[in-house]
């Protein structure tokens, strides 16, 4: 807190150094199909207006400063997602220095504790005023009417906004607070220009009556339970004061006008409230000097008007005073009210005025400036493209081929139960093997065989224990620097003041869990594939066998799969054929709807009309604030092209039931008219094995082939993550160095009186050319070269 003569201002709210560049150049390579070097400038800028926020003096450039990063904040709501992943710390208002901040991630929390300070620079500008000139008093007028409205303005619209609950300081009672006392220090100026001026005493009186109702409020308010202990007991004691002493400054001016109005007895009943106003005032400790003084300045002039005003009516005027509960209460004359200023209450506007008025000029408003990451989509837009895509691959995925793809395996599980194709193959061709047989032999043995899924098995394992490695780098890299920087915290105490690992490391943490969680998964499918393999080898191993040799592993049945006329099929036999065709016939075409589908998606852009969209919902006005729900209409528009897809799946459900069962009646007549032969079934079964070894082998194929694919990818993102993660125990290593350095420095620079020796010991939070900070998230450092 700061008294500026007889006037509190509010203290700022303090913050530690951050930096927004590696978290936003993260956010925008990751979530925006732009390059973030597009945005160097726009990072720098935006990071000197944040470092501005560490050191603040009250000037009205550093206001200005105050209220274009305000501004920037606004804008880049719309488009970056509240959490970027950075941690914003902000001790509590009112707080001691040696308090902890308290940290979210969370912008629009950014956001309001850059509104509240604001607030503070508008008071502290109010409270430096010279206030013996009418100018002075106007200028300071409109300062406390200006943090007024900041606080209010904060209370009403950005906390809201925060979608967490409010710190102490920013909660509704403290702001209330605030409000009043600004408003009561505005009224103030105001009674003080009035008494300036000359303006008449009942004038004054009304004008001051309200100047103790603020107060007064403001001392309510202060003093309730849900904040007590948060403002100073000084301020306390001068709203309390303040309120009984504008009171007692009310009832002395409408006893001067009582003169005037022949108001002997009245006039000497208010000068007595008065004076018994100014001295429960006195009564009170803590009274700062400039308020005692103008207190008893009050005191002794109405002292010496109600010794004289008693004595005229003792002696001329005869007249009987009045009680003070009968008394006319004093009318309230209210002249302020919280003002929010255009920069505060519509930012964007002003800082898109060119755009919005056409105007070529391109001059940036001369305190907001242009809007960084103008160029960026915004976030509403990102965010509607996101739940498009969503809603799009569940559709194509979920609802589509998903569908007809368990359609399909129902196909093939129902001829497995059938032994189908194989009892057809043995009956139709009893020595020898099937034409389709042999073509797939011949691509499992093109493909390499069972030692080409073995060596595929080797080097997804090998893989895997690579991505392992990686990840165990990382942490054993944030294990170490943990370690060293606990054995300097036991070895120095309390002298070794830097955050503790454990605090700074708690997004790489999570990362990581993060990452091995999705690696211990990716083990769990590969150790499926692995079962597959073993349960499949050996049968896979015979299809991959030359033809010759193929064929003397299946059994042959010479004398069995005649039909009802000597070497030629049945009428069963050429029905169960058609229908086998019209299944295979109806999974090509199924696979062929598949790939067309998933073209479609592929092709399937919306990102040019969400543009267009947000440009119509903007065109009126840029301040307006876009959410995804506005995109529904476009959403359920764009996936009416799924719509015919849908109703094949629904089609070919309904037909594939009929067709299956359609067969099943077929082959249960097939296998009446089949002779009880014993070497026919072991052949239908051999033929049916290898049908399914093809099956299992394209199978496991595409499993290995993915695994590979995902593990070559995902070891990018390990690589990345245990970079970052060297990069900060990197700069922790140097920030160590440079604190065991002042340490042991203050250690040896100790006096015999336990005293520090001076300059023996730095700040540890410091910002000078010899700090060093990194970004616990990216690793990245920043400060001088080690």
């Amino acid at each position: 807190m700061s008294v500026g003569n007889n006037i509190l201002s509010v203290d700022f709210k303090r913050t530690d150094r951050i930096a927004y560049t590696p978290f936003l150049r993260e956010y925008i390579s990751n979530a925006y199909a732009e390059h973030p070097d597009l945005y160097t400038d726009d990072f720098r800028v935006l990071d000197e207006l944040r470092m501005d926020c560490v050191h603040l003096e009250v000037h009205q450039n550093a206001l200005n400063r105050l209220i274009k990063y305000y501004g920037q904040l606004t804008f880049i709501g719309s488009k970056f997602p509240i959490d970027v992943g950075i941690e914003f710390p902000w001790y509590q208002a009112f707080s001691t220095n040696t308090s902890k901040p308290i940290c979210h991630r969370n912008l629009n929390y950014e956001k309001a504790c850059i509104l509240y300070n604001i607030g503070a620079m508008y008071s502290q500008l109010g409270s430096s005023e010279n206030r013996s000139a009418g100018e002075g008093v106007k200028r300071a007028c409109g300062y406390f009417q200006n943090a007024a409205g900041c606080f209010r303005h904060l209370q009403d619209v950005v906390i809201p906004e925060m979608r967490i609950p409010p710190t102490l300081d920013m909660s509704t009672a403290a702001l209330n607070v605030l409000i009043n006392l600004m408003l009561a220090q505005a009224q103030e100026c105001f009674w003080q220009k009035a008494v300036i001026d000359g303006l008449k005493d009942g004038t004054i009186a009304r004008l001051a009556n309200k100047v103790g109702d603020f107060y007064d409020i403001a001392f309510d308010l202060a003093t309730n339970s849900s904040i007590s202990g948060l403002y100073y007991p000084s301020w306390i004691t001068h709203m309390q004061v303040k309120a009984l002493h504008f009171s007692a400054a009310a009832q002395y001016r409408k006893a001067s006008e009582c003169i005037f109005q022949n108001k002997y007895g009245e006039e000497i009943a208010r000068l007595q409230l008065a004076q018994d106003y100014v001295n429960k005032a006195l009564d009170l400790r803590g009274i700062r000097d400039p308020v005692y003084n103008d207190l008893k300045s009050l005191q002794e002039i109405i002292q010496k008007d109600l010794k004289r005003a008693e004595k005229d009516n003792d002696v001329i005027y005869l007249e009987p005073v009045p009680s003070s509960s009968s008394l006319p209460v004093i009318p309230r004359t209210e002249m302020v009210k919280p003002s929010v200023s255009a920069e505060i209450g519509d930012p964007i506007s002003l800082m898109m005025r060119n755009e919005s008025t056409g105007n070529r000029s391109n001059m940036p408003h001369p305190i907001m400036g242009l809007p960084l990451f103008q160029k960026l989509v915004p976030f509403a837009v990102h965010q509607a493209a996101s739940v498009y895509v969503d809603r799009k691959e569940r559709i194509v995925k979920e609802e589509i081929n998903k569908k007809w793809e368990e359609m399909t395996s129902v196909c093939y599980t129902t001829l497995q139960s059938l032994n189908l194709p194989g009892a057809l193959q043995a009956l139709e061709q009893p020595i020898g093997l099937p034409p389709s047989l042999l073509e797939k032999s011949e691509e499992v043995r093109a493909l390499g065989g069972l030692p080409r899924l073995y060596e595929m098995l080797e080097n997804v394992r090998s893989m895997s224990l690579k991505n392992a490695s990686l990840l165990d780098d990382a942490f054993n890299a944030l294990d170490e620097e943990q370690d060293e920087d606990e054995t300097y915290r036991n070895q120095f105490q309390d002298r070794w003041t830097r955050p503790p690992s454990q605090t700074l490391t708690v997004q790489l943490v999570s990362q990581g869990q993060k990452q091995r969680d999705t690696l211990e998964s990716a083990q769990k499918a590969d150790q499926i594939v692995r079962g597959k393999l073993d349960a499949w080898g050996k049968i896979i191993n015979i299809l991959a066998l030359p033809e010759d040799e193929l064929e003397r592993s299946v059994p042959s049945a010479q004398n069995g799969g005649k039909g009802d006329e000597e070497g030629s099929p049945s009428k069963i036999v050429k029905e169960l054929k058609s229908i086998l065709d019209e299944v295979d016939s109806m999974i090509k075409l199924r696979k062929e709807k598949m790939e067309q589908v998933l073209r479609i998606s592929d092709s399937d852009d919306i990102s040019p009309a969400l543009l267009d969209k947000a440009a119509q919902l903007t065109a009126n006005s840029p301040n307006v604030k876009i959410e995804a729900s506005q995109f529904e209409e476009l959403f359920v528009s764009h996936l009416k092209q799924y719509d015919d897809f849908r109703k094949a799946v629904a089609r070919d459900e309904e037909d594939q039931e009929k067709l299956l069962e359609r067969l099943r009646d077929v082959n249960a007549e097939f296998i009446k008219s089949r002779r009880s032969d014993s070497t026919i079934a072991k052949r239908e079964k051999a033929l049916q094995n290898l049908e399914q070894a093809y099956l299992r082998y394209k199978e496991i194929y595409n499993n290995l082939n993915e695994g590979l694919k995902f593990y070559n990818e995902f070891e990018q993102n390990l690589q990345k993550f245990r970079d970052n993660c060297r990069d900060y125990c990197f700069a922790r290593k140097v920030e160590a160095k440079d604190y065991l350095s002042d340490v042991t420095a203050a250690v040896a620079g100790m006096n015999l009186s336990g005293q520090p020796a001076r300059g023996a010991k730095r700040s540890p939070q410091a910002t000078g050319p010899n700090a060093n900070t990194w970004d616990p998230q990216s690793g990245i450092h920043f400060g001088p070269s080690p």
